[in-house]
């Protein structure tokens, strides 16, 4: 897999380093949950077209898990997690090309060590499992993994950058594979992750930017919610 340091867009641009100021941290479920909800991204953040994806916002109680048979599961939330929340949106399908599906997941954790280990995990998982089971009809194949921490393969803005990419099958968007591109990176005990699963008619190129705007935006929520003030 190609380096990191050409695909991140705007998320590149900022050089100095994320500080927490931990009194703006919240410590509360409710309080995390204000935060995540606050700063997750909606259609608006991906591009002119997008809409909302049915159903539009994940059960907050709800943690994804890749069982040891490569299959994703929701389970309780886990001890260390604080908040986390989903939104789902989609560009519908028009002309020659097809719809492009995607999400935007922020977690909040009690400690960034423990948002350390969520990340490490994640890259472990396209290793375990390079094809994996998303729903009943949903699959992603070939997945590829790279993570860089800060200030290395171009990765000038987060504590730590994972990207994978693969290739994504639904029936329902008709026969062949389209393009499959999960981003995650963290800000202190926060990650931030998009996934993008292409239309057909997309390049790579097209979704790493769409992918790109969104986590800018919201790495720029974070840090303006939680940074220290200079």
């Amino acid at each position: 897999m190609s380096s990191p340091a050409g695909q991140r867009g705007g998320t590149g641009d900022a050089t100095v380093r994320f500080t927490v100021d931990p009194t703006r941290v919240p410590t509360t479920p409710s309080a995390a949950l204000d935060l995540v909800r606050a700063v997750t991204a909606g259609p608006d953040s991906y591009g002119p077209g997008y809409v909302r994806r049915s159903p539009y916002e994940s059960d907050p109680a709800a943690w994804p898990v890749l069982g040891t048979d490569c299959v994703w599961r929701q389970k309780s939330l886990p001890g260390d997690v604080l908040a986390t929340f989903t939104r789902h949106s989609r560009l519908p399908a028009a002309g020659s090309k097809g719809e492009v599906r995607t999400a935007a997941t922020v977690t909040l954790h009690r400690t960034a060590a423990q948002a350390d280990q969520e990340m490490a995990e994640t890259l472990e998982e396209a290793l375990r499992c390079p094809d994996q089971q998303l729903r009943a009809t949903e699959r992603i194949s070939g997945l590829n993994s790279m993570g860089s921490g800060y200030g290395t393969n171009g990765n000038t803005s987060a504590d730590d950058y994972l990207i994978e990419m693969g290739t994504y099958d639904d029936p329902a968007l008709g026969k062949g594979s389209t393009y499959y591109i999960w981003n995650q990176v963290r800000l202190g005990p926060v990650t931030i992750a998009v996934v993008v699963e292409g239309g057909k008619g997309f390049g790579q190129g097209d979704l790493l930017t769409v992918q790109a705007r969104a986590v800018a935006g919201m790495e720029t929520e974070v840090r303006t919610a939680l940074g220290v003030r200079k």
